[in-house]
């Protein structure tokens, strides 16, 4: 009686089934809220017509109040100016976290509009740092780069970007490839080939040697000369060739000797071995003569080096510029010394560093998913890929805000933890990127189809070329050798 009252007290399995059901679809539904509020509110930037908001945040009156200067780097801020230097727009993934921030942390803010493009004090002024330094802003708004000299004065919570350098260069131009006649094998086969067509050649003459001094009267047997000797190399060469470029001869220009079992035995070998190695080369060849034959600057940064007629450029001021200038030793050091010694290399805006790499032998640094944006945003404006992005990346870092050392560093890694769990990050991303895999993906940069040109069969005709002048000479050393 007990355990039946207990049983009627304790919710059944199939109620607990319910229950859990019921919790995960409200959980399903309050994300879904999320998502929609996020393409509405965080998402989407901040125009207004005949300006920008620059103020926004909490409606609560108690709520902190913070100030923020902003760094312009898209596709993580996009600041868009008019021709009087007035903000007519703000973009970007940053203005997504600071409105998710400005919610989940309860705070109000205001953007200070001053156009600087350099975090730390450089010839040109004062950079973003001397704000929170001196207590003109709370918060630098942007992906600004971990560093040791930054994070002496500085503290950065937990990053939204997390990513490696790139380098940009210009797009590799198809080039004529006169070795592509020798590319469907490696060297060892072309060895190989050489040797079983010496063997072969003497493998036809001895036994044809054989079997006539086999078949023939001792009375006759001195009677092969030097010139009937040099008569079946020749032919046995002609036929050893002739199979292999497939012209067709059989082993039966000869005599009635040249009908033996062991030489059709012999032939018929070597005709099999060609035909295998004739189609597989045919089929690679053609592989490789309609291709796209690009053929990039450099694959990554330690090609930079080997040719030295490749110069990086770089923002001044900006974290690959302090990561180069700053390095004691390696590759780090040898791009440093580049830009001491050239300072024209470092540009004051992203457009003049990437319009140096349009003119070829220049490399952009920066990180990747910026970089591939640019090249998207070029792509898009111009019809056509003039830069593409390195094969290689490098130096793995976390980028996002920077607040001064006095500031509760825990109180802003919450917020930006709940936008990493929730996938946030990852969607401002996907909305704010443009689309540059046409220009990545170097067999994709033209959408028509590879037809086979002249300038695909030049190593072809140079190796007809070839053939012709060793015909040439051979012929001229005969009729020498047969005036004699």
């Amino acid at each position: 009686m007990a355990s039946w009252i207990v049983g009627c007290m304790l919710p059944s399995t199939t109620s607990i089934g319910r229950h859990l059901t019921l919790s995960v679809s409200l959980q399903s539904v309050i994300l879904l809220s999320l998502l929609i509020i996020c393409n509405q509110q965080i998402c989407c930037g901040y125009e207004a017509e005949g300006g920008v908001q620059l103020r926004g945040g909490s409606t609560n009156n108690n709520s902190a109040y913070l100030r923020f200067v902003m760094l312009h780097l898209p596709p993580v801020l996009i600041v868009t100016r008019n021709s009087s230097n007035h903000i007519t727009s703000l973009g970007g993934i940053a203005m997504s976290v600071l409105e998710w921030l400005s919610h989940t942390m309860n705070f109000r803010y205001e953007i200070i509009p001053d156009n600087i493009y350099s975090v730390e004090n450089n010839a040109a002024g004062k950079g973003l740092m001397s704000y929170i330094l001196e207590g003109r802003a709370e918060v630098i708004l942007g992906g600004i780069v971990i560093t040791a000299s930054r994070f002496q004065k500085l503290n950065f919570p937990y990053p939204f970007v997390i990513g490696q350098f790139g380098l940009v260069i210009p797009k590799p131009s198809t080039e004529v490839d006169i070795t592509a006649v020798w590319k469907p094998f490696q060297g060892q086969i072309w060895t190989f080939l050489v040797v079983s067509m010496g063997m072969t050649i003497l493998c036809l003459y001895g036994i044809s040697h054989c079997i006539k001094d086999y078949m023939t009267n001792k009375e006759n047997k001195n009677e092969l000369t030097h010139g009937k000797l040099f008569e079946d190399i020749g032919r046995a060469f002609q036929y050893v060739f002739g199979v292999i470029l497939s012209q067709g001869l059989l082993a039966q220009g000869g005599t009635s000797r040249d009908q033996k079992l062991t030489i059709r035995f012999l032939a018929g070998a070597w005709c099999t071995a060609c035909f295998v190695l004739v189609t597989a080369y045919s089929s690679v060849l053609i592989s490789f003569v309609t291709s796209p034959n690009y053929k990039p600057m450099i694959q990554s940064l330690y090609d930079i080096p080997k040719n030295p007629k490749v110069k990086i450029t770089v923002n001044r001021g900006w974290s690959p510029d302090l990561l180069f200038t700053n390095a004691e030793d390696g590759i780090f050091k040898y791009l440093g010394d580049q830009l001491r010694n050239e300072p024209d290399l470092r540009c004051s805006e992203t457009e003049q560093c990437m319009e140096r790499v349009r003119k070829g032998s220049s490399a952009y640094v920066q990180e990747y998913r910026t970089i591939k944006n640019y090249v998207g945003e070029d792509l898009k404006k111009t019809g056509h890929c003039d830069f593409t992005i390195a094969k290689e990346l490098f130096f793995s870092f976390g980028a996002g805000l920077a607040i001064s050392k006095q500031a509760d560093v825990e109180y802003y890694n919450r917020g930006m933890l709940k936008a990493h769990e929730a996938g946030f990050v990852d969607l401002w991303f996907s909305r704010n990127m443009a689309d540059a895999s046409r220009c990545l993906n170097q067999r994709d940069v033209t959408s028509e189809k590879q037809r086979v040109t002249l300038g695909g069969l030049s190593g072809a005709f140079l190796a007809l070329g070839f053939g012709y002048g060793l015909s040439i000479l051979s012929f001229f050393g005969e009729f020498i050798f047969r005036r004699r």
